[in-house]
């Protein structure tokens, strides 16, 4: 799946058609994942909800295989887990109370037609989504859509968009 992700020709184009499907999808506080490797790039997105006065941007740190929300002050290089260097992410005030997300875009590696992905395998996502009420899309190219049979500790997407169209389950 990572090789024909991989193979999908003109990503950004495609990845600034996705963008321009998400942007009236999403309100409020606003998790974006910081795009690495073959994803489809989050810049575009990024940049149009930004513009956006309804949004609030934050971005997921990863610490082992938690996802703490953490506002996003200004993008950059992510690490090979997709987190920014830490003065790129704004201070939360109370630690003990996190700032509700509203929506939760996500990467994967594969999606099926029930709304289950693929991700990367330590489960971060599935275990961030179990513990929120977040509203839940996925971005993906098309040629990502495929069948599988999903693990029984996986949380389905609401919808996925790709540049072809939004599928909602």
């Amino acid at each position: 799946m990572l090789a024909l992700r991989a193979s999908v020709e003109d990503k950004q184009a495609l990845s600034d058609v996705i963008a321009e499907r998400v942007k009236d999808l999403v309100f409020g506080n606003v998790l974006v994942y910081i795009s690495i490797g073959s994803e489809v790039s989050t810049v575009p997105l990024i940049n149009l909800l930004e513009a956006k006065d309804n949004i609030r941007l934050f971005a997921p740190y990863t610490q082992g295989c938690e996802i703490v929300a953490l506002p996003l002050i200004k993008t950059g290089l992510p690490d090979r887990n997709g987190n920014l260097p830490l003065d790129h992410y704004g201070k939360i005030a109370n630690r003990e109370k996190p700032t509700k997300i509203d929506c939760c875009i996500t990467p994967l590696v594969g999606f099926n037609d029930k709304g289950y992905r693929i991700g990367y395998g330590k489960g971060c996502y599935d275990r961030y989504f179990a513990r929120t009420s977040v509203r839940k899309i996925g971005l993906a190219f098309s040629v990502q859509r495929v069948n599988f049979l999903q693990d029984n500790t996986d949380v389905p997407l609401d919808c996925c968009v790709t540049e072809k169209d939004v599928i909602y389950f």
